[in-house]
C-alpha cells in the first residue's frame, strides 16, 4: 500500500477513536473501529512487514495455500506471523541481499543450461548420435536440474530467515533442522534476547563476501555466555546468518536500548 493509502487509513481510525468517545455514536463508531483494525492486522499477518510488493516465490506460495490439502505444507514452508491487536513492527531484518541476487543469477544460469541441454538432447536423438554422447548430454542436463533445485533451496533459505521486532514481542522465522524445506516461526516475550553476537560465516563463499561488505552472522541467545579459559563461547544461540551491518546495529538498539 502507498504512503498515501496508509495516511488515509490512519486518519481514518484516528476520526473513528475521537467519534467513539461520544455516548451516541459510540456503539456504531466502535464497531467500525474495531473492524478497521482487525482488517489492517490480518492485511499485515499475511504480508511480510516492510514488503508490500512479495516475490514471485512468495506469491506462488501464496497461491497454492489457497487449496485446503495444500496450505499446511505451504504454512509449514513459508511461515506467516500473526500480529496480536495494537502490535506494529519495528523492524525485519533478511539475509543480506547478495544472498538473493546469487541465488536468483544461479537459478537463471542453470535454468538456461538445462533448457539448452534438453534441445541439445532431443537433437542428437533425432539425428542419431551414438549413445555414449547421448549419455553425456543427458548426464549434464541431470546437474543442470540438480542446479535448478539448489538455486530453488538458496531461494527458499533466503525468504525463511526472518527476524521480526515488534512492539510486544520477537518473532524469528528459521528453517527447521529436522525437516528439509520446512520452517519454524519462534514467538518470543520482548527482551528475552540476551546476547547479540557477530561472528564469520563458517561458509568460505559467504565468507567472502562477508569480507567485501561488511555483513557478519548473528548469533542470538536466550541464556548467555559460557566463559572459558581459552575464550567466552555463546550458549545455545541461534547462529542468523549474513546480517548486513546497519541491520546489526538497529537490531542492538532496538533489543538492548
Amino acid at each position: 500500500m502507498s504512503r498515501i493509502g496508509v495516511a488515509i487509513l490512519d486518519g481514518a481510525e484516528w476520526v473513528l477513536a475521537n467519534l467513539a468517545r461520544l455516548r451516541l455514536l459510540r456503539g456504531i463508531c466502535g464497531w467500525a473501529l474495531d473492524r478497521l483494525r482487525r482488517w489492517r492486522a490480518a492485511r499485515a499477518a499475511r504480508r511480510p512487514p516492510f514488503a508490500p510488493m512479495p516475490s514471485a516465490l512468495e506469491r506462488a506460495v501464496a497461491w497454492m495455500a489457497r487449496f485446503r490439502w495444500l496450505r499446511p505444507m505451504m504454512e509449514g514452508v513459508l511461515p506467516t506471523p500473526r500480529l496480536l491487536q495494537g502490535e506494529t513492527v519495528q523492524l525485519e531484518i533478511r539475509m543480506a541481499p547478495y544472498r538473493l541476487r546469487i541465488a536468483l543469477a544461479l537459478f537463471r544460469a542453470a535454468l538456461a543450461l538445462a533448457a539448452l541441454l534438453l534441445l541439445v538432447l532431443v537433437g542428437t536423438a533425432v539425428l542419431r548420435v551414438s549413445a555414449l554422447i547421448q549419455g553425456a548430454v543427458g548426464f549434464l542436463l541431470l546437474l543442470s536440474l540438480y542446479g535448478v533445485v539448489g538455486a530453488i533451496r538458496q531461494l527458499l533459505l533466503y525468504y525463511q530467515w526472518r527476524f521480526i521486532l515488534t512492539n510486544k514481542r520477537t518473532i524469528i522465522i528459521a528453517p527447521d533442522a529436522r525437516r528439509r524445506g520446512f520452517a519454524d516461526l519462534v514467538y518470543l516475550k520482548g527482551g528475552k534476547i540476551q546476547v547479540v553476537d557477530t561472528a564469520w560465516s563458517p561458509s568460505p563463499l559467504w565468507g567472502f563476501y562477508q569480507a567485501m561488505t561488511g555483513a557478519r552472522d548473528v548469533i542470538l541467545s536466550l541464556t548467555g555466555y559460557e566463559f572459558r579459559p581459552e575464550g567466552a563461547e555463546v550458549k545455545g544461540g541461534l547462529r542468523f546468518p549474513d546480517v548486513m551491518p546497519e541491520d546489526i546495529v538497529r537490531m542492538e538498539e532496538l533489543i538492548f536500548g
